[in-house]
C-alpha cells in the first residue's frame, strides 16, 4: 500500500466528518481506502448503496457485515450478481442467525433452486436448516453436479425415492449415497443391492447395513445368495464362527450347511471339511474361505481332484508354482480351470510354449498372461508377426515398447486393428530436439523405423493408416511437404509441426533459442528469434516492475497487461507487498491470532490464507474456514 493510501487509512480512522467518509468509501480508486471508510460509516443507507454497487468484494462485504434489514440481506443472497458476496451473506445469516427458524428454510430453499454457483449450492444443500424434502429430491433428480446430488440424497428420508436411486441409478457414487442413507432400511433393497449391484463397495455397504443376526439369516436362508457368501462373510459385526460351527456340524439342510462353511474361521473345521466332505460345493466354499491356509493340502488335492469346482478353488490359491504348471501341462482343454491357473502362473518357459497351441483360446490367455509380465519384447514381438488370431496379435501389440518391433508390425501384417494397434503403440519423439543437438537426428538404429514410418504416412492406401503414421513421424521436412498438400493426413502433419511451434513459444532458455535461431529451417529460426525478442522485452518489463512500489499500478498490470508472464510477476509482487503491509497493520497480536486474522482477510490470496489456517489450533475457527482447505 502506498504512504498516501497508508496516510488516508489514518485520517479515516481519526475523523468525525461522515461525508468525508461516505465520498471516500465510494470513490476513492485504492479499495483498501473504501475498505477502512465503510469501517467507519454509520448509515445503513450509504452500507447498502456501497454493498449493491462496489465492483471490489472485500468492500462490499465489509459494507455488508453492518447492515441488519433482513430482506435487503436476503435479497442480496437472491440475487446480487457477486458470488462471493452472495456466500458471505448467507453465511452471516446462518451464524448470526439474522433469520428466525421459520424464515431461514424459505430463503435457503430459495437459493438452492436458483443460485447458478456450485459452491453456494453446496455450501446451502449442506446447511442443516434446509429439509424441505420436496426442494432435496427436486435437487437430487435434476441437478448435473454429481456432488451436489449426493449432498440433497444424504438428506432425503422417502426410502422410495432411496430405493429408486440405489437400484436404477446408472451412476455407482450416487446409488452408495443412497445405500449409505440410514433412511434405507428395507431387506428386500438389501437383498437386491447385495445380489446384483455391480460396485463390490456398494455391496458390501448393503452387507454392512444388516441389522442383526436374524435379519442377516432371513436373507441368506430364504433368499439363496451361493455367490456373494464370501462377501457377506466379510461382515464380523455378529461373532459368527461358533453359531456357524454349530449349524454346519447338526444341520442337515444342505444350503443351510454350505453358507455355514463361509463364515467359519476355525482352521481345523475347513480342513477336516475339504478333506472329508461330501457335498463338493461345500468342499469348494471350504478353500475359498480366506481362513482356510492349508498349502500341503491343496498340493495332495491338485494331483488327484476331479470336480472342477473344487478344482477351480484350487488352482485359484495354490502357491505351488511347480504343481500348478504341470496340471497345466497335463490339462490343456480349453475351460474355467484352465484359464484361472494360466492367469496365476510364473513359469515363462511353460507360458512362451502355450502361446503356440493349437487351441486359440489357449494361447489368448497365455498372451495375456505373457504381456502382463516384464522385458518380454522378444516374444511378443514374435507372436505379433506370427499369430494368426487378430485378437490375440492386438493383446500382445499393447505391451510392447521397442518402436523398431511396432513398426515392424504395423509394416508387415496386413490386417487393420493390428497395424492401428501397433502404430498406436508408438510414442512420438519430441520434434524440438531435432534442432537442439540433444540427440543425433537419426541414429542408425532409427533409420529403418523413419523410413518404414514415412513410406506408411506417403503412399499407404489406407487413410486411417497413413494419418496416423503421420502423427508419428519425427521429420519436420516431410511434415511440411504433407501439411502443404490436400491428402487426408495434410491436418495431422499440420497439429505435429503446431506441437514443435507451441514447444518453442515456450522456451525460456536463450542457448537453446540461439541454437534454434540458427538453424535451416526459416518458420522455426524465426519463431525463436521472435521469443528471444518477448523474452529480452519481458525480462526488461520484470526489472521495471521490481522497481515499482505503488500498489495501484502494480495491481493494474497484474490485470490488464497483454503479457501473462508480466501479470504474473506484477501479481507475485503485489501479494508480497500486500502481505507484509497486512503483517504490519495486525501488529504484536500473538501468533494465533495473527493467523486468524489473516484468515479472516480477504485481501489476502486463497494460497496465503490457506497456509495460515493450517497454523491454527482453535478447532471451532478451523471448522468455520474448512471450505479453504478444500
Amino acid at each position: 500500500m502506498t504512504n498516501s493510501a497508508n496516510v488516508k487509512i489514518e485520517l479515516i480512522k481519526r475523523s468525525y466528518n461522515q461525508e468525508k467518509i461516505v465520498n471516500i468509501a465510494q470513490n476513492d480508486p485504492n479499495w483498501h481506502v473504501r475498505l477502512a471508510a465503510v469501517e467507519n460509516i454509520d448509515d445503513e443507507n450509504i452500507l447498502k448503496d456501497i454493498a449493491n454497487n462496489d465492483l471490489t468484494s472485500a468492500v462490499a462485504i465489509k459494507a455488508m457485515e453492518n447492515i441488519n434489514d433482513k430482506e435487503f440481506l436476503s435479497d442480496i443472497c437472491l440475487n446480487h450478481p457477486d458470488s462471493y458476496l452472495r456466500l458471505a451473506t448467507i453465511n452471516r445469516i446462518c451464524d448470526e442467525s439474522v433469520l428466525s427458524k421459520k424464515e431461514l428454510p424459505p430463503l435457503l430453499e430459495e437459493m438452492l433452486l436458483n443460485d447458478h454457483d456450485s459452491y453456494i449450492l453446496k455450501n446451502v444443500c449442506e446447511n442443516p436448516n434446509l429439509t424441505n424434502q420436496d426442494v432435496l429430491i427436486i435437487v437430487s433428480k435434476s441437478e448435473n453436479d454429481e456432488t451436489l446430488k449426493r449432498q440433497a440424497i444424504k438428506k432425503i428420508v422417502d426410502e422410495k425415492i432411496l430405493t429408486d436411486f440405489a437400484l436404477n441409478d446408472s451412476n455407482e457414487y450416487i446409488r452408495r449415497e443412497a445405500i449409505l442413507n440410514p433412511n434405507l432400511k428395507n431387506l428386500d433393497v438389501l437383498y437386491k443391492i447385495i445380489k446384483s449391484d455391480s460396485d463390490e463397495f456398494n455391496r458390501i455397504m448393503a452387507i454392512y447395513k444388516i441389522p442383526d443376526r436374524q435379519s442377516l439369516l432371513e436373507i441368506i436362508y430364504k433368499k439363496p445368495l451361493h455367490h456373494r457368501l464370501a462377501e457377506i462373510a466379510q461382515n464380523t459385526n455378529f461373532s459368527l464362527n461358533d453359531y456357524f460351527a454349530g449349524v454346519f456340524e447338526t444341520e442337515k439342510d444342505e444350503y443351510k450347511r454350505q453358507v455355514a462353511i463361509n463364515f467359519i474361521t476355525d482352521s481345523e473345521i475347513l480342513e477336516n471339511t475339504v478333506l472329508n466332505e461330501c457335498n463338493d460345493e461345500i468342499r469348494a466354499d471350504a478353500i475359498k474361505n480366506k481362513s482356510f491356509k492349508n498349502q500341503e493340502i491343496l498340493d495332495e488335492l491338485i494331483l488327484n481332484e476331479s470336480n472342477p469346482k473344487v478344482l477351480f478353488e484350487i488352482v485359484s490359491r495354490i502357491q505351488n508354482q511347480e504343481l500348478l504348471s504341470s496340471y497345466v501341462e497335463n490339462h490343456l482343454e480349453y475351460n474355467e480351470i484352465i484359464v484361472k491357473a494360466i492367469s496365476r502362473l510364473h513359469n515363462k518357459a511353460l507360458l512362451e510354449k502355450l502361446a503356440s497351441h493349437p487351441q486359440s483360446q489357449i494361447r489368448f490367455e497365455a498372451v495375456k498372461k505373457i504381456s502382463k509380465l516384464k522385458n518380454q519384447d522378444e516374444i511378443l514381438r514374435d507372436i505379433a508377426l506370427s499369430e494368426m488370431c487378430e485378437e490375440i496379435c492386438v493383446v500382445a501389440v499393447g505391451s510392447m515398447n521397442i518402436r523398431n518391433d511396432l513398426i515392424e508390425v504395423a509394416d508387415k501384417r496386413s490386417e487393420k486393428s493390428i497395424r492401428i494397434a501397433a502404430l498406436n503403440q508408438i510414442r512420438p519423439k519430441r520434434l524440438l530436439d531435432n534442432f537442439t543437438g540433444s540427440i543425433i537426428r537419426n541414429s542408425l538404429v532409427d533409420l529403418p523405423f523413419e523410413f518404414a514410418l514415412e513410406k506408411m504416412a506417403l503412399n499407404d492406401r489406407d487413410d486411417d493408416i497413413r494419418k496416423l503414421a503421420t502423427s508419428k513421424l519425427n521429420d519436420e521436412r516431410i511434415l511440411y511437404e504433407i501439411s502443404s498438400g490436400d491428402d487426408v493426413n495434410s491436418i495431422d502433419a499440420q497439429i505435429r509441426l503446431d506441437s514443435l511451434f507451441e514447444e518453442i513459444k515456450r522456451i525460456d532458455n536463450d542457448l537453446i533459442l540461439k541454437e534454434l535461431a540458427d538453424c535451416n529451417d526459416t518458420k522455426v529460426s524465426s519463431m525463436a528469434m521472435d521469443r528471444m525478442d518477448d523474452l529480452k522485452t519481458w525480462k526488461n518489463r520484470i526489472a521495471e516492475i521490481n522497481e515499482i512500489n505503488d500498489i495501484s499500478t502494480l495491481k493494474d498490470i497484474s490485470q490488464n497487461d497483454f503479457n501473462y508472464l508480466v501479470r504474473s510477476e506484477a501479481e507475485g509482487k503485489l501479494e508480497k507487498m500486500l502481505f507484509h503491509i497486512r503483517l504490519d497493520e495486525i501488529g504484536s497480536k500473538s501468533n494465533q491470532e495473527k493467523m486468524k486474522a489473516i484468515v479472516n482477510d480477504e485481501g489476502f490470496s486463497l494460497e496465503i490464507r490457506r497456509k495460515a489456517l493450517l497454523k491454527i489450533n482453535d478447532k471451532d475457527f478451523i471448522k468455520k474456514f474448512e471450505t479453504l482447505l478444500g
